[in-house]
């Protein structure tokens, strides 16, 4: 049983959260200094963008701030703190400082470098109780499971996406755009792009859909347009879950999390205010040059100008024959190389990539020959969201994405739309 207050462990994955999207390739740790009957917040701290802080530095600036360095404290964090010097030096070493009269955590650290040097030992040693907690490993699952992923298995966690008309179509026949999500949908999927570190699409998506992939949310200075969105969603702001099975973490967690902190005024008010900070790399699949067009670059152009960026990533298939002004327009998009690939391990090698530049949670949007080659790498943590709309299509293109009854975790709706978050069938 935990000591740690509900409305405590909402704000620790409310902190969790909000490090999701702009932490990685460091994980989106959350932390809370309590008073010693931990029935007072002293200070909070999450992770800060990459290269920053991390959750317990930023936990205990706040903490001396706000005037109590001397004062008997409890620490809780997510994951176990740091034993190594990075980016930044040891948390450890601030532990062992300040002295908590207790240590609660929820995650051991899968960093080899952490287990190089065993810190929880080391503050045993140094009189500091030391106590994994049930609410913090729980938290945990909702939050690292990509962080987790790619440092086990060298490879993200996924979120397999379509949006399907009432017909079951996810195009239509001749492949021109369609929109299918309604307003809240639509809402809530470009949050779930500032949660994923990484977006996906194949060639065709690229050529026919021409996609941003770029995280948009209203500007401070759009308020009015912030006030009325919140507005027009008052009536399903409190969204209710119908649960299958259990299964609150990984992936699917992450889902209900943005349904869930979606309309929160603080979410939203960061989110606005850093939306440059939660750009996922724009990930494109490229097969031949016609697939990209001067309609796509002039786009991709404007993005990076307008979050002060180049975080496209282009993977090329290594028989693809490109003229070298095309390769020069693609290199000046991006802040990466340009990778090629061997089209029979498209799945397994892109994975490979990705995990490399640091990509904890991949977010892939379509279509077919994404679906077909990523659902067969899917892993227990990774998870398919459907979104059932109301949009007709007479003659169209099904997902081939393998979902029924016995994969379903769980629904939500909002709105005409249906949010379907199913598991991967390797897993029945």
């Amino acid at each position: 049983m935990s000591l740690l207050p509900e409305s405590f462990r909402e704000e620790l994955r409310k902190l969790a959260f909000l490090s999701t999207g702009e932490s990685s390739p460091n994980p989106p740790v959350s932390c809370l200094i309590t008073n010693r009957d931990n029935t007072k917040i002293l200070a909070q701290g999450r992770t800060s963008p990459t290269g920053g802080p991390h959750a317990e530095r930023n936990a205990y600036s706040e903490f001396l701030k706000n005037g109590f360095s001397d004062t008997p404290h409890n620490l809780w964090v997510t994951l176990e703190p740091c034993a190594h010097h990075g980016k930044t030096p040891p948390c450890l070493d601030l532990i062992l400082e300040y002295r908590p009269k207790t240590l609660y955590y929820g995650w051991k650290d899968p960093n080899p470098l952490v287990k190089n040097k065993n810190g929880l030992e080391e503050c045993l040693r140094q009189g500091i109780d030391v106590i994994q907690d049930p609410t913090l490993q729980k938290i945990a699952e909702e939050s690292l499971f990509g962080f987790s992923s790619r440092l086990e298995t060298q490879s993200p966690s996924m979120i397999l996406k379509t949006a399907v008309s009432k017909e079951g179509f996810f195009a239509s026949s001749d492949k021109k755009r369609t929109q299918l999500s309604g307003k809240l949908s639509s809402y809530y999927t470009s949050l779930l792009r500032a949660k994923c570190d990484a977006v996906l699409v194949g060639p065709g998506t690229l050529f026919y859909d021409i996609p941003g992939l770029d995280f948009r949310f209203p500007k401070a200075e759009t308020s009015e347009v912030r006030k009325n969105l919140t507005k027009e969603f008052q009536e399903t702001e409190i969204i209710h879950v119908r649960e299958f099975r259990e299964n609150s973490s990984g992936a699917s967690a992450l889902l209900k999390n943005v349904l869930k902190f979606g309309m929160d005024s603080d979410i939203q008010r960061i989110h606005g205010v850093f939306e440059n900070a939660y750009q996922p790399y724009r990930v494109f699949i490229i097969f031949e040059e016609m697939n990209i067009t001067e309609e796509f670059l002039e786009k991709q152009k404007r993005i990076n100008e307008r979050v002060g960026s180049q975080k496209c990533v282009f993977l090329i298939r290594n028989t693809a024959v490109l003229g070298e002004k095309t390769k020069e327009e693609l290199g000046k998009l991006s802040e990466r190389e340009l990778f090629f690939f061997d089209s029979t391990n498209l799945a397994e090698e892109t994975l490979k990539i990705l995990s490399e530049i640091g990509v904890n949670i991949l977010l892939v949007e379509g279509g077919n020959l994404l679906y077909e080659k990523f659902q067969s790498k899917m892993k227990t943590n990774d998870v398919i969201l459907k979104i059932q709309t109301a949009t007709s299509i007479r003659e169209g293109i099904q997902p081939k994405l393998k979902t029924d009854d016995s994969t379903l975790l769980w629904k939500s709706k909002l709105e005409e739309d249906i949010w379907e978050a199913h598991r991967c069938l390797r897993d029945l």
